[in-house]
């Protein structure tokens, strides 16, 4: 911070002064006034260096080990973020677990932090809320999804939105109208592949989005197509700046982000006064119950940053699981033959002679599925990190978290450890038949109070994908694809797949 106004304030002399100089004196006096700037910056970085190991003698000595990086702000975010092409953890993760260990310090996203790759660590610090520990993440990420989302709410405000959370997907996860209507999202957009090259990782992400959409604002993308479309515009520039260095300067990811979030807003505010507009309304999403819930705990400010981080966190996390799931079924030929043998049993003890309808009953025969979303989740890793903060002084092997600290449990390491999952990057949905794991070593919904709440509404939606994928269409890979893994793990073409076929019509049980 300290360097953001040297800065600022040497630019803005640096202008003021050429304004008043005569244009025939304005070289010399720009060489001068860089010095003088480049001289703030590095005066700049000299206090934050001080201010720093301060604060280090200040937590007790006893900081598990590691490095900040040398800039202030940036720290080593630059490093953290860069892309990794595979599903392994990347060069950050690994070099410090192989130096330091699974406890090591770092600066990230412009404060200070303590990761953990250790699956025991990662349980204690999750379960330890509310006494040792709290849910907060850096600021910067804050200013893009809100300062009162699910993640920074605490007590009875907490308490009452993730009850208000899960009435609405308890209710709705069993009801035979939400099993059709997912269904019809899929097949809608399974509809457009027939006979094409598409990219699924695009398709799912839309895919996704819409469902999520109707689900937490019953925005229909048939009757608010446009309403639709703009926040999912908004939603993907916001998502790019999360991870990014947190510059808020024209131009700069980070600024492009700020301003997708008040659109966003402004977006949500519509939709909450429409609402409002009808007082006898029923409660038939998660926003309807955020409004019914608002009183002296929930405000107006944390429904709207809720509705904010929930839909990010869920169209993201969702997208990527349609995706890899997609992959590695392509890749393994013996998992899309049990997945047919299993989907097709099923329709065979659903099915009259022209109508199948998939129901509650119907997705708990789908117990191979299971293993393959399990497995996916397992791989993919798409909610690979969470952000606590220490409320006290805390003891963890042999180190101290002091408190004020920002705390990283990353999960990636836990769910690619070779001495708990053998051959790790081999995608085996059978290893569940025998497979003994602690809860502490499979944690791909986080874990604790904060445990994500649409887990089993998002296990659903992607049984139902592979069930009218693997039922419906025959598609093979067009080229060779690569992931990179940076803001989570992502296909750098795109996953393109020719379909062949998608048999849609097949069945008269959806009125697309």
């Amino acid at each position: 911070m300290v360097l953001m106004i040297i800065m600022a304030s040497a630019t803005k002399i640096s202008l003021q002064l050429l304004d008043w100089t005569p244009s025939r004196m304005r070289t010399v006096e720009a060489e001068q006034l860089i010095t003088v700037a480049a001289a703030a910056v590095l005066a700049g970085i000299v206090m934050y260096m001080a201010n720093r190991r301060i604060r280090s003698k200040r937590s007790g000595g006893d900081l598990p080990p590691g490095t900040m990086g040398c800039l202030p702000i940036i720290g080593e975010t630059l490093e953290y973020a860069r892309p990794n092409c595979s599903l392994m953890p990347g060069a950050f993760l690994n070099h410090r677990i192989q130096r330091y260990g699974v406890l090591f310090k770092s600066h990230l996203f412009g404060e200070a932090i303590i990761i953990s790759t250790d699956a025991k660590v990662n349980q204690f610090i999750l379960q330890k809320e509310g006494t040792l520990f709290k849910s907060s993440y850096p600021r910067s990420i804050l200013n893009i999804i809100g300062k009162q989302n699910t993640t920074e709410i605490h007590g009875q405000t907490h308490k009452a939105v993730r009850n208000a959370v899960l009435n609405v997907v308890g209710t709705r996860i069993r009801s035979d109208k939400t099993f059709s209507f997912i269904s019809a999202q899929i097949l809608k957009k399974m509809e457009t592949w027939g006979g094409r090259i598409i990219h699924l990782q695009e398709e799912a992400t839309r895919l996704s989005f819409n469902l999520v959409i109707n689900q937490l604002l019953s925005l229909s993308t048939t009757e608010h197509a446009a309403e639709v479309d703009y926040l999912f515009q908004n939603f993907e520039i916001l998502v790019d700046g999360l991870l990014r260095v947190p510059i808020n300067l024209p131009g700069m990811p980070y600024r492009r982000s700020m301003q997708a979030r008040s659109n966003v807003i402004k977006m949500i505010e519509r939709i909450i006064s429409e609402k409002r507009s009808k007082p006898d309304r029923e409660i038939s999403d998660v926003l309807d119950a955020l409004l019914a819930a608002e009183g002296s705990t929930v405000t107006r400010e944390v429904s709207i940053d809720v509705m904010v981080g929930v839909i990010f966190a869920a169209y993201e996390t969702t997208s990527s699981i349609f995706t890899f799931a997609t992959k590695f079924i392509t890749d393994n030929p013996r998992v899309l033959e049990a997945l047919k043998e299993e989907h097709s049993s099923i329709l065979n003890q659903t099915a009259c002679a022209t109508k199948v309808a998939l129901t509650w009953d119907s997705y708990k025969l789908m117990t191979f599925t299971e293993k393959v979303v399990k497995e996916t989740l397992r791989l993919a890793n798409a909610g690979d990190v969470v952000f606590r903060e220490a409320i006290e002084d805390v003891k963890v092997n042999g180190y101290t978290i002091p408190k004020g600290w920002k705390v990283m449990p990353c999960f990636i390491p836990t769910h690619m450890d070779a001495y708990k999952y053998l051959d790790p990057l081999s995608f085996n949905p059978w290893r569940w038949d025998q497979e003994h794991l602690g809860n502490a070593d499979f944690m791909p919904f986080g874990g604790g109070i904060r445990q994500c709440a649409g887990k089993e509404l998002a296990k659903l939606e992607v049984a139902l994908f592979i069930h009218h994928l693997v039922t419906r269409c025959r598609w093979e890979q067009v080229e060779e694809d690569e992931v990179i893994r940076s803001r989570g793990a992502k296909f750098k073409k795109g996953l393109p797949l020719y379909f062949h076929e998608c048999n849609v019509s097949r069945m008269g049980d959806i009125d697309l």
